[in-house]
């Protein structure tokens, strides 16, 4: 079943074109019939531009004022519930294609990378080039790794001098539980690689990796280190 065919039929396009949003539900389906886009990919592609509508309008923004900056945000707050799709970012792409050329938002504005995301881009480079990672496990990745540095190197590459296990530790346990037990495994996972990746090229002195703890560690976090004391033997370690 093609886009088409699917559009006729499927409800949840029906609720689009009657909602808030419906002149861009309309654009957008017409752009995914003319690309003869399949019915799982269609109707993947109407539920995420449904939950960006409502997170990017539901934030206090136009719907007009839709771009890539609000487009990597809704993203990244996704991917704190939910584990990606490998083509959620084509999707909202060929959104705010369809939406441009029907000059219902701006065109895009051009963007200049900040520092943190040059050194996300490096970091992607390698694991696509030297690692053969694939390219839906280099997005996430990037995702994640950009997070990190942004929130305990806020000053950039000058900021890596400052990394300690403590800094790295706190990070980790902090952010463990933001999501579900796999999201949170992905996370330490990609912090461990991202700081591997610091010290084998020479921007980091130090070996951190080793640093993340482990998901055992934040899992037992709230049980006591010692048992009450029971009797002449005192306290009992776990």
């Amino acid at each position: 079943m093609n886009a088409s065919d699917y559009l006729k039929r499927s409800a949840l396009y029906r609720k689009l074109v009657y909602g808030p949003y419906r002149e861009f539900a309309r654009v957008y389906a017409a752009k995914m019939s003319n690309e003869g886009l399949g019915r799982r990919c269609t109707w993947r592609s109407l539920s995420l531009f449904r939950d960006l509508m409502d997170w990017h309008v539901g934030n206090g923004h136009d719907p007009q004022d839709l771009s890539e900056v609000y487009v990597d945000h809704f993203l990244e707050h996704r991917f704190k519930h939910w584990s990606p799709d490998t083509g959620d970012r084509s999707a909202l792409r060929r959104l705010l294609s369809a939406l441009r050329e029907e000059g219902l938002i701006p065109a895009a504005l051009p963007v200049e990378r900040t520092e943190h995301e040059q050194i996300v881009d490096v970091f992607a480079a390698y694991l696509s080039n030297e690692r053969g990672l694939a390219a839906s496990t280099v997005r996430s990745h990037k995702l994640l790794s950009h997070r990190f540095l942004r929130e305990v190197c806020p000053a950039g590459a000058d900021g890596f001098a400052a990394l300690t296990p403590e800094s790295i530790i706190g990070y980790v346990e902090r952010h463990a539980l933001d999501g579900s037990a796999d999201s949170g495994k992905a996370m330490r996972v990609v912090v461990r690689a991202f700081l591997r990746y610091l010290h084998l090229k020479g921007f980091i002195s130090t070996a951190l990796a080793d640093c993340v703890p482990s998901i055992r560690r934040w899992r037992l976090a709230g049980l006591p280190t010692f048992l009450p004391p029971e009797g002449p033997e005192g306290p009992r370690r776990l």
